[in-house]
C-alpha cells in the first residue's frame, strides 16, 4: 500500500497510539504480536471510575497489616486469651470449656471432615485430651488451641497478586455479563467500559469515598450468589477504595483453583463448622485488631447466601458487634479524636442469580416443603442446552449495585464529614456512648448487644430503601401471586409439584395485576421507600413484561416465566419462579393482588 508522503512519521504514529489507547491493542495481542509491536504495560492498565483515594499501594491499611503480620498475629492471640479468661470464671470452668471444644472437633473431624483439614487435627486433639488430665495445664492449653486456630483463619496480602486478581476478575465478569455479540467485533474491545455500562452503581458513592478517607468502612452487602463476591471487589476498585479484608468460607477453600486465587488478597477463612467458644472468640478478636488497625472490611450479614431469595430477615450480627469493640478500644487509646467506623449497606439487584435453582430447593428441604420432580425435571433435552448457550451468547446481564447511606455503630446515620444525627436530625456524640463508664464487664457486654441489635434493624431498614425493584421482579412477583391465588385451595408444596403444563396464566390477567403492582411500586418510590428500574418509569405495561419476560433468569436452562404459542403465560419451573418472586417480599404488595 502506497503512503502519501505528505502525512509524517509523527501522524502515522500518533494515529497508531489512538488505536491502541482506544483498545485495539487487545485484538493484537491476540495475534501474538512480537515484543517490539506489543503496546507498553503502562497503555494497558485502565484507570478505575474514580480515582484512587491512596494512589500508592504501600499506603492501603491492608498491605500495613501484612507488613506487620507477625505483631498483629500475636496481638489477635493476647486479645483471644484475655477475652476467653476473663468469660470463664476460675479454673474449673475453663477447663469445661476446653474439654467441651475437643469433643466438638473430634466429632467434627469424624462426621465432617474436609480435604483442606490439616493432616495432624486428630492428633492435635487428642493431644489436647490428654494435656487436660492435668489441671494446672489448661491456661497453656487453651494458648495453644488460639494460636493454632489463628495461623488458620490469617490471611495474606500482596498488591502484585491483588492487580493480577482484578484484571481476572474483569475478565471473568465481562465474560458473563457481556457476552460476545454477533454484531460486531468491537464488542471485544473495551471490557471496563463496558462492564460499567452493565453494573450500574448508585447510590451514595460520593459519601462512602470521603468516608473512607477520615475512618473506616464496614461494608455490608446483601448476598444472593457466589458472585457477589467478584462483583463487589471489582465495585471497590472501581470506585477508588482501596482493597477490603474479608472472609470466606472454609468449604470454598476445598477448591486449589479458588484457594491459589484468594491466598494472598487479604481474604481470612472462617470454618463455619466450629461453634466452641475459643474458636469464634478467636475469629471476633481477628475482625476488632483488624478494625483497630484501620483496616476497611467487608461483613455479610446474613452470614450466607440468601435461600429463599428474599432480603435477610435476620442478621447474624457476631462479626458485625466486633466494629463496636473496635470503636470503643479506639476511643480508650486515641481519645475523642479516634477515627470512627462507618458502616454501609450495599444491595445487590439483578434478573438473574446462577444458582437459583440449588438455592431455593435448599430452602424448600429446609423448610418440609419439598416439592417434588415435575414431569420435565431430569436432564434437559440437547436443544435446551443449545438454546441456554444462545442465551449465554447473545444476551447480557446487568447488576445495580445500590450504595446506601452511610451510618455509625448506634445505626445514625452520618453526614460526609462523619457527623451523626439522630431520627430528630440532633447531632449525636458517640464518644459520649463509648466513653461512659460502665459498672462491670457484663454490663458492657449486654450494653454493646443491644447496640448490636439496634444496629442490625438499621441495617435492615437501609437494604429495603436501597434495594431496586426491576421489571423481571415485578412479573415474577405478579405472575406467582396470580397462580397462586387461582389455587388458593393447594399448600404451597402441592402447587409447587403441579406441572407446567398444568398451569397456565392469560395474558391479560397479567398484564391487569402487573399494571396495579407497578402503581403501587410507584407510590412506594414517591415515598423513598424503594428504589425502581428505569424499564419501570414509562412505557406502556407491555413493554414493560416483554422486558421481564425476556430478563428474567436469562441464564436457566427451564425459564421461571415464557409465552406459549397462545400468548398465554407459563411457567418451566415454579421453584425458581418463586425464587425470584420472593425477591421483593417485604413490601406489603400482595395486598394489590
Amino acid at each position: 500500500m502506497l503512503i502519501d508522503s505528505k502525512v509524517s512519521a509523527k501522524v502515522l504514529l500518533q494515529k497508531w497510539q489512538n488505536c491502541l489507547d482506544q483498545g485495539f491493542y487487545r485484538l493484537l495481542r491476540l495475534a501474538y504480536l512480537p515484543g517490539p509491536l506489543r503496546p507498553p504495560y503502562k497503555m494497558m492498565r485502565r484507570e478505575s471510575l474514580h480515582p484512587n483515594i491512596l494512589p500508592q499501594s504501600k499506603d492501603w491499611p491492608i498491605v500495613q497489616l501484612n507488613a506487620h503480620l507477625e505483631e498483629f498475629v500475636k496481638e489477635v492471640i493476647h486479645n483471644a486469651l484475655q477475652a476467653i479468661l476473663d468469660s470463664c470464671q476460675g479454673d474449673e470452668a475453663l477447663r469445661e470449656v476446653l474439654w467441651c471444644t475437643v469433643q466438638q472437633e473430634k466429632l467434627r473431624l469424624k462426621q465432617r471432615p474436609w480435604r483442606i483439614d490439616p493432616p495432624d487435627e486428630l492428633n492435635f486433639w487428642s493431644q489436647v485430651a490428654t494435656d487436660l488430665t492435668t489441671p494446672q495445664n489448661a491456661p497453656r492449653v487453651l494458648e495453644n488451641i488460639i494460636t493454632r486456630y489463628v495461623h488458620e483463619i490469617v490471611g495474606h496480602f500482596t498488591a502484585k497478586h491483588f492487580w493480577c486478581a482484578e484484571k481476572k476478575v474483569t475478565y471473568a465478569l465481562s465474560q458473563l455479563l457481556c457476552p460476545v455479540s454477533l454484531k460486531g467485533t468491537l464488542g471485544l474491545v473495551d471490557t471496563y467500559q463496558r462492564l460499567q455500562e452493565r453494573i450500574h452503581i448508585t447510590g451514595e458513592v460520593s459519601q462512602l469515598r470521603k468516608l473512607a478517607q477520615i475512618g473506616t468502612i464496614v461494608m455490608v452487602p446483601t448476598h444472593f450468589s457466589h458472585l457477589d463476591s467478584l462483583v463487589i471487589g471489582w465495585v471497590i476498585y472501581m470506585l477508588g477504595l482501596p482493597p477490603f479484608l474479608y472472609g470466606a468460607g472454609m468449604n470454598l477453600f476445598n477448591s486449589i483453583f479458588f484457594a491459589r486465587f484468594v491466598n494472598n488478597l487479604g481474604v481470612y477463612k472462617v470454618d463455619r463448622r466450629k461453634k466452641n467458644l475459643p474458636y469464634l472468640t478467636t475469629l471476633k478478636a481477628y475482625s476488632c485488631a483488624a478494625l483497630q488497625r484501620g483496616c476497611h472490611s467487608l461483613f455479610y450479614p446474613g452470614g450466607t447466601r440468601s435461600r429463599s431469595g428474599a432480603l435477610e430477615p435476620r442478621l447474624k450480627l457476631g462479626l458485625l458487634g466486633t466494629a463496636i469493640e473496635a470503636q470503643r478500644r479506639r476511643y480508650h487509646t486515641q481519645g475523642s479524636k479516634a477515627p470512627k467506623i462507618f458502616v454501609v449497606p450495599v444491595v445487590f439487584n439483578c434478573s438473574f442469580v446462577l444458582e437459583a435453582s440449588f438455592l431455593i430447593e435448599s430452602y424448600l428441604a429446609n423448610q418440609g416443603i419439598i416439592p417434588g420432580m415435575h414431569p420435565l425435571k431430569g436432564h434437559p433435552p440437547w436443544y435446551k442446552q443449545l438454546q441456554l448457550g444462545m442465551n449465554v451468547w447473545k444476551r447480557e446481564g446487568a447488576i445495580h449495585v445500590s450504595v446506601g447511606n452511610a451510618m455509625d455503630l448506634l445505626g445514625n446515620v452520618v453526614d460526609t464529614s462523619g457527623v451523626s444525627y439522630d431520627a430528630q436530625g440532633a447531632s449525636v456524640d458517640t464518644y459520649e456512648y463509648f466513653h461512659r463508664e460502665e459498672a462491670s464487664v457484663d454490663s458492657i457486654s449486654s450494653k454493646d448487644e443491644v447496640c448490636t441489635k439496634k444496629l442490625g434493624e438499621a441495617i435492615l431498614g437501609a437494604y429495603y430503601r436501597c434495594s431496586y425493584i426491576l421489571a423481571s421482579q415485578l412479573v415474577a412477583f405478579a405472575a406467582f401471586e396470580l397462580m397462586r391465588k387461582a389455587y388458593y385451595s393447594l399448600s404451597l408444596a402441592e402447587f409447587l409439584r403441579r406441572s407446567p403444563i398444568e398451569t397456565v396464566l392469560p395474558y391479560t390477567t397479567l398484564s391487569e395485576g402487573f399494571a396495579k403492582l407497578r402503581a403501587a411500586v410507584l407510590q412506594l418510590h414517591k415515598a423513598s421507600k424503594v428504589h425502581i428500574g428505569k424499564c419501570l418509569r414509562q412505557g406502556s405495561t407491555a413493554t414493560m413484561i416483554q422486558h421481564g419476560l425476556n430478563n428474567l433468569g436469562v441464564y436457566h436452562i427451564r425459564r421461571p416465566l415464557a409465552r406459549n404459542s397462545a400468548g398465554d403465560i407459563v411457567s418451566q419451573d415454579l421453584s425458581t419462579l418463586f425464587y425470584y418472586h420472593n425477591r421483593i417480599t417485604g413490601y406489603g404488595l400482595e395486598a394489590y393482588i
